[in-house]
Parts: structure tokens; C-alpha cells; sequence
């Protein structure tokens, strides 16, 4: 087949939607397929990876919300999806220029053509900051209200889970309710985690320090995992270690906190620019994973620390508190109790460390994603749910 992947961003670019697209173009390409890639970047260019994937890039930012509008090359990027001879189009998350362009010119687009939600955002609302996500959830209401008449039209919906504890799966119900086929096809692991799930994992009593992973910016709440950090016994004794991808205000701003909760600086380490191998080797080394991310679907650093035997203690969002290996918390000071908990029960421990190996080998491996991925784009699997009559095109 003649596979086209769209995404808004793909590596080199460190992002977890870039990073799942990748891993859907390099096990579409190990089967046999033609892969194409559109993305954004800086101009027009054309490029192939290690595993032959074609690589287009695209001047283009946005998404279809008056807050974000499309800016760019949008003709160009509109002209390539209109050439004939794609067997199928798999459209990679909702609310982005990538997915919201194609939307808007489905009937001139060859081939099946299927949206992988990576779950939606247009309901999420943050107390913390009531204002700002008034302004959010009114800009993006145009979207969710025309969400089913674009569902209707797709051959399919593709979802990360089969539901989770917040608005991030509104689409999911959507789905459901009218009637639009459907199927659950998880994020897999990344290449790293994947050699280090073929050997040992380190021992409990060798692992010697706490972790947290994402992006130095407030949404992924690393100012909770400090708060439960500080009420917790682990508490300038065991390290915790924070990983971003650089530095940023908001990383500045953890510093002072560290200083207000009277914490040791040496026992509060900062990072930036770690990945791949090397980040896999650090959940290698952690007794924990610690997430206090706002809003989530599938974590990515959730399910690679699974192949390492890391158990993780996470805010409950998206489809966390389903997740095997792993603790979901609402609040910072639950956060704290489950790391004592978990330091004080080490065969807990051992038990959450095992659930996740196996979810690592049995869920979230490539291989069987990938089977997974390739039955429905090929229609070898039936979807769940009927299509309803196609409305006409409607703009976003």
C-alpha cells in the first residue's frame, strides 16, 4: 500500500506526536509499504530516513481555532494531499494544521482515509487559571460542534485506549454516539525501550534516585511532583532528577520553588536535552516515575519506563489510571503518600514492576501494534461502530 502519515511535527523534532508518527512510519515501512510523511518545517523540503520513509515538510503552523490560526504554505501542503494514487491516509490527532487542511478537502483526497486521535483538547478546562481557559473552550467550540459531521465523513476513527477519566476522550463518546467506526490501537514503545525490554531490569536496591520527564513548561506540572516530592519521606534523601527538553522560565521558576520548599538543590537535579537511549537509561536507574502533568492521553515516557520495570505515580488524566504498571493520584499530596507507600512495600513494588514489563511486551511492544495498524488501514479488521450518510463538506 501507499501509506500517507500527516503530523504537525516529526523528528529530529523531540515531541510525543512526532515521536508516535515516527514509530507508525518505521513499522508501516518494515512491512512493506510505501510511507510518505507530511510535516511541518521551516520550508518546503524532501527527505528520506534510515528506513526509506519519504519525508515532506511544510511551512505551515496553526490549527483551525481563531487563537492559533493556519499561517503558511497552506497551497502547497493542500496540492500534495490532492495527488491521486494514496491507498490510504492516516491523519495523526485532532486540532492541528496537518489534520485540519485535510479535513477541509476530504473529498478530493484518494484512498481510505482515517483520523488517529491522540485525544482531544477543545473541553479542557484548568481551574488554576479560570480566565484563560474561558477564552480556550469559547475558541474552540466552532470545532467540537462540527467534530461528528468531519467523523462521518472519515472511514474511521482511530483511539490510544478505549476510555480514560477526563474531557481528553470526549471524542471517543462522540464517536460512540454516532455511530462512526472505531477502533483502539495503543501508542508503542520507542526503539530505546524496546532493546532494553530484552534484558534484566536493574534491581530495586541498585536504583538510586526518583524521576520526572517532559517539556519545562507549567502544563507538565513539575511543580506538583515537587510539592509531593517535599511532603513525602523520600525528601532530600533519595534525588529526584527532572528531565526537560531545555531549559525555559518555567524551569527558573522550579528553581525558586526548591528554594521555598526547603529543599536541598543537591538532591533536585535538572536536566535538558536527554533522549532516546540515554533517557531509557535513565528509568533504568529510577525507583520511580513521577508525572503531575495537567493534561495527558498516553504518556510516552509512561509506557517506555514500563519496559524498564519503573513503576510510575502519576496525575490521573487521559487514560493513566488504566494504564498497568503504575499509580494514579489527583492531588500532590496523594502523590506523597503513594511514594512512601510504594518505598515502605516492596513487593507492591515488585508487583506494579512486573504489570508493567508485561503490558510493555504484551500491549504496547511495536510488533503488535503494528499488526493492530496494519489490519485496519488494510480493512482486514472489522471497525467497531457503523458510518452514518456523509454530510457535505463543511469548513473548519
Amino acid at each position: 500500500m501507499r501509506i500517507l502519515l500527516t503530523s504537525p511535527t516529526y523528528p529530529p523534532f523531540n515531541s510525543g506526536l512526532g515521536n508516535a508518527t515516527a514509530q507508525q512510519a518505521a513499522a508501516l515501512a518494515r512491512a512493506g509499504h510505501e510511507v510518505v510523511v507530511a510535516t511541518g518545517g521551516d520550508v518546503r523540503g524532501s527527505r528520506r530516513d534510515e528506513w526509506g520513509v519519504r519525508i515532506e515538510t511544510f511551512a505551515v503552523t496553526g490549527a483551525s481555532s481563531w487563537l492559533q490560526p493556519i499561517r503558511g504554505d497552506m497551497g502547497s501542503y493542500v496540492d500534495f494531499l490532492q495527488q491521486p494514487g494514496w491507498d490510504v491516509v492516516l491523519l495523526n490527532a485532532w486540532q492541528n494544521w496537518a489534520t485540519d487542511l485535510a479535513l477541509r478537502h476530504l473529498d478530493r483526497i484518494a484512498g481510505r482515509k482515517f483520523v488517529y486521535s491522540h485525544c482531544i483538547s477543545t473541553n479542557v478546562f484548568f481551574a488554576h487559571q479560570p480566565l484563560r481557559s474561558l477564552l480556550r473552550y469559547l475558541a474552540w467550540r466552532p470545532y467540537w460542534w462540527r467534530l461528528s459531521r468531519f467523523m462521518r465523513r472519515l472511514d474511521g476513527v482511530l483511539f490510544l485506549a478505549g476510555g480514560g477519566t477526563d474531557s481528553r476522550f470526549d471524542d471517543l463518546g462522540l464517536a460512540r454516539r454516532c455511530g462512526v467506526p472505531l477502533r483502539v490501537v495503543p501508542n508503542s514503545l520507542s526503539p530505546a525501550a524496546v532493546k532494553a525490554l530484552a534484558v534484566e531490569p536493574t534491581a530495586l536496591e541498585q536504583r538510586d534516585r526518583l524521576l520526572a520527564v517532559g517539556s519545562y513548561q507549567w502544563q507538565k506540572g513539575f511543580d506538583f511532583v515537587l510539592r509531593a516530592y517535599a511532603a513525602s519521606g523520600a525528601r532530600n534523601r533519595i534525588p529526584l532528577h527532572l528531565f526537560g527538553q531545555q531549559h525555559s522560565a518555567y524551569s527558573e521558576t522550579l528553581h525558586s520553588l526548591v528554594r521555598e520548599l526547603g529543599l536541598d538543590p543537591g538532591c533536585v537535579v535538572f536536566h535538558e536535552g536527554v533522549s532516546g537511549d540515554a533517557l531509557v537509561a535513565e528509568y533504568g536507574r529510577a525507583r520511580l516515575l513521577l508525572s503531575g502533568s495537567h493534561t495527558e492521553c498516553q504518556p510516552l515516557v509512561l509506557l517506555d519506563a514500563s519496559a524498564l520495570g519503573t513503576p510510575f505515580v502519576a496525575r490521573s488524566t487521559g487514560c493513566i489510571a488504566g494504564m498497568p504498571g503504575g499509580m494514579a493520584v489527583t492531588d500532590w499530596r496523594e502523590m506523597a503518600a503513594r511514594i512512601d507507600a510504594l518505598e515502605q512495600d516492596e513487593a507492591q513494588w515488585q508487583a506494579l514492576s512486573r504489570a508493567g514489563r508485561q503490558a510493555a511486551r504484551d500491549i504496547y511492544h511495536p510488533e503488535p501494534v503494528a499488526r493492530q495498524l496494519l489490519a485496519v488501514l488494510a480493512g482486514e479488521n472489522d471497525m467497531m461502530g457503523s458510518e452514518g450518510p456523509a454530510p457535505a463538506p463543511e469548513k473548519l
